[in-house]
């Protein structure tokens, strides 16, 4: 199986309007990359991968896709797997933030300011 290594490029949240969640950009066995893919929210089915495309006259046509189904499933898996990594990482992040601000640092016990 290949090595599949991806980045979530940017996320939104689904509060706003329109159903991709997000772009990834995947590089297959540190020799080929592509770039633009969309994670899109699909109604009753969830999330799923749409590959870059391009419009044709006849609808979207992939520009490049997996050709075996073993290779779709691993690739899939992997772009929404770290969908839902980077996901976690920034509703930790945002908790951590909104704790800071909640919470000032604390002041050293016992010290006091000095008197002038």
């Amino acid at each position: 199986m290949p090595t599949i290594d991806v980045r979530i490029t940017s996320m939104y949240p689904p509060s706003q309007e329109g159903s991709i969640r997000g772009y990834a950009s995947a590089t297959i066995d540190g020799c080929f990359g592509i770039r633009g893919i969309k994670i899109v929210e699909g109604g009753e089915y969830g999330l799923f991968v749409s590959m870059p495309s391009r419009k044709t006259t006849d609808g979207y046509k992939d520009i490049c896709f997996p050709v075996t189904t073993e290779f779709r499933e691993q690739l899939h898996e992997s772009i929404l797997n770290a969908y839902h990594q980077a996901l976690e990482q920034s509703v930790a992040q945002q908790v951590s933030n909104a704790r800071s601000e909640v919470d000032p640092p604390a002041q050293g016990v016992g010290q006091q300011e000095p008197q002038m």
